[in-house]
């Protein structure tokens, strides 16, 4: 989507929008809405009478206020407007009042004149923090991210201005800079956050699950990485986000490849040989394929609930599946939803087992951690069967966090191992 020239953005958020698909029905033409019984899914944010998962915390932590969150799911859950699903509080079907991105992006806007504001007054790290708040609530909105999505990419898009409008107003946040590479031809872009653009540094390549977005690792490199002198490089999977234009396939570590690639050949204050991988859930098995394919490239390896086999052969698992998460992996796929007991089996080829690339033989020589928060007993398989692939490996239980919590505990986990590899 072409960007718009500036922030303000009160007439284009507030007007009459044209009658867009509302976002429960994209990749989900006839979906029944499943019922909810596996506890994977009923303890990670989702809840009865709402299509979204609910990670108040996360959002928080993420730079969000509580206030402002609750203030947006207040005014979703108490509109009369008509819905798409009627038993579902955020699936209000018209742009307006109600409306999960409307909600949402107002208050972002709110937080974009507040910036202005502050920069008036000659208070940029003020500025910094509110475009910080701003980027974060676009975020929200544009959430469950899916192509065909005109009015979640037009709030993507202001989320991606407003982010980069952190760094240019504060002094403290480092160096930042959007890189383009390719990938089958196709471009993307990598967010690329660095303490200084000068001295040399290690970097963490982060790749953003179907559950985040590229703007949501803000704080594991200002507050983990970046003291440490550690660049982080952050990449949307495929069909997601600036790489919305290649489609999901079991080639799916080739964009987290590419970015690497990219960074040794292009980026000249990136160290080489220090270069590791981040990743949750379907992004981990991507990072963890391309740690077993490709060992020249990674030097460590950080995985947060990695689902690299049961979620796409586990048929109980998967028919319990929340729409929304049905609707995202479908979207990836360029499918529907709807024909979900066609699309269980064609899953199968994602299972890192399925391809041959998971053994118990221990004998992936990169340094791994993996991290697990849930007690379901096929997640909890999925992330012994990537420990047991690396010959030196750390397992971290964090089972007693919610699965938000378990994001942040993450983050001081990822500084604390990179730095372990690097130094």
């Amino acid at each position: 989507m072409e960007e718009k020239s500036d922030l303000n953005l009160s007439q284009i958020l507030f007007k009459p929008q044209p009658n867009y698909i509302e976002t429960s029905l994209i990749s989900n033409s006839g979906a029944a809405i499943p019922d909810i019984v596996l506890k994977p899914y009923s303890g990670s944010g989702f809840h009865a009478n709402w299509y979204r998962p609910l990670n108040r915390y996360m959002w928080s932590w993420m730079g969000g206020n509580p206030l402002d969150i609750e203030e947006a799911l207040s005014n979703i859950a108490c509109s009369e407007e008509k819905r798409s699903r009627e038993n579902m509080f955020d699936t209000v079907s018209l742009y307006g009042p109600g409306n999960w991105i409307y909600e949402f992006a107002s208050i972002a806007q709110k937080r974009i004149l507040m910036a202005k504001k502050a920069i008036e007054d000659n208070k940029f790290e003020l500025a910094s923090h509110q475009y910080r708040m701003a980027s974060r609530y676009f975020a929200i909105a544009a959430y469950p991210n899916l192509k065909g999505d005109v009015l979640a990419a037009e709030s993507s898009m202001y989320g991606r201005k407003a982010y980069r409008e952190i760094f240019v107003n504060s002094k403290k946040c480092g160096y930042y800079s959007e890189e383009e590479f390719t990938v089958r031809g196709k471009k993307v872009i990598g967010y690329l956050h660095s303490p200084d653009n000068k001295d040399l540094h290690p970097c963490v390549v982060m790749l953003g699950a179907y559950d985040q977005t590229a703007t949501d690792f803000f704080r594991i490199f200002n507050d983990e990485l970046r003291p440490l002198g550690i660049a982080a490089f952050v990449v949307d999977m495929p069909g997601l986000g600036n790489s919305a234009n290649l489609i999901l396939d079991e080639n799916y570590s080739e964009i987290a490849e590419n970015a690497i690639l990219h960074l040794k050949e292009k980026v000249k204050f990136i160290d080489s040989t220090k270069i590791g991988l981040f990743g949750l859930h379907l992004s981990a098995a991507a990072a963890v394929r391309l740690a077993v394919l490709r060992t020249d490239l990674v030097n460590g390896l950080v995985v947060l609930d990695p689902t690299v086999h049961n979620i796409f052969t586990n048929v109980n698992y998967l028919s319990g599946a929340p729409l929304c998460l049905r609707s995202s992996i479908a979207n990836r796929l360029n499918a529907d939803a709807s024909n979900w007991d066609t699309l269980m089996p064609q899953l199968q080829i994602l299972s890192l087992k399925q391809q041959g690339l998971l053994s118990s033989s221990g004998k992936c020589p990169v340094n791994c951690c993996v991290a697990v928060s849930s007690s379901d007993k096929p997640l909890v398989e999925d992330a012994h069967a990537v420990a047991d692939a690396f010959k030196n490996n750390e397992f971290v239980d964090f089972k007693e966090f919610s699965s938000d919590l378990s994001f942040s505990r993450a983050s001081a986990l990822v500084g604390k191992f990179f730095k372990e590899q690097f130094t």
